[in-house]
């Protein structure tokens, strides 16, 4: 499963938001330096999806707010279940996307 987010970090609390044009934003505590934001951002995915952290990886967007996030060992239905999406919304049904 790939996801592509929008990332805003220093937030107050680490949360995704599925936004009303189909997009998703995910709010991290960490700053955006020597890959805290990027650590968090992988920990929050896996522990919340309940699977290793070795089983999310950020492949484009590094020093970018817009992360493509791919993760394995979880079901397209069972992922958008546990993090409140809708993948109907997505560009190609295997995508979640920001503008």
């Amino acid at each position: 499963m790939r996801l592509r987010m929008y990332v805003k970090p220093l937030s107050r609390e680490a949360k995704l938001v599925p936004e009303s044009n189909g997009t998703l934003t995910l709010h991290v505590v960490s700053p955006p330096e020597k890959g805290k934001a990027n650590r968090e951002i992988t920990r929050w995915i896996s522990k919340r999806l309940g699977i290793p952290s070795s089983h999310v990886r950020i492949v484009s967007g590094i020093h970018s707010n817009i992360k493509i996030i791919d993760i394995l060992g979880v079901e397209d239905d069972a992922l958008a279940r546990i993090l409140g999406i809708d993948m109907k919304n997505s560009e190609t049904g295997k995508t979640k996307s920001v503008p």
